[in-house]
């Protein structure tokens, strides 16, 4: 039953390992994840290769090792959140030229009306 410590030491050496060779182009990810009977080692794999499975150990330092293919890993914005709203409104960088001029024309506002304040 390896503990946290453990896992992240066996993720540090498979870090070293896997990533340091050509097969590293493979890996979507590696990570930790807790089962019921302690933690294991994960990589993601984005596309299932023989050769980078053969080099990949079942387990390390007492601790398993999980392989699974995901494919490619893509961070999403979560739904509701100004990003998710500004992709849904406006295209790509339409929508970032359109949050910055409008962020600048605010600017401008708040400067004349700092301005006016101080002249009155």
């Amino acid at each position: 039953m390896p503990d946290l410590a453990a896992a992240r030491q066996a993720k540090s050496k498979i870090m070293d390992t896997v990533l340091s060779t050509s097969d590293a182009r493979h890996v979507a990810g590696i990570g930790l994840r807790e089962q019921d009977d302690g933690w294991v080692v994960r990589i993601n794999l984005r596309e299932d290769d023989d050769d980078t499975r053969q080099k990949i150990p079942s387990e390390i330092e007492g601790v398993p090792v999980v392989v699974e293919v995901t494919g490619i890993i893509r961070a999403q914005p979560t739904a509701g959140t100004t990003l998710q709203a500004e992709r849904d409104t406006h295209s790509g960088s339409h929508g970032r030229m359109r949050l910055l001029l409008s962020i600048a024309a605010l600017l401008v506002i708040i400067a004349a009306s700092t301005t006016l304040i101080a002249l009155a």
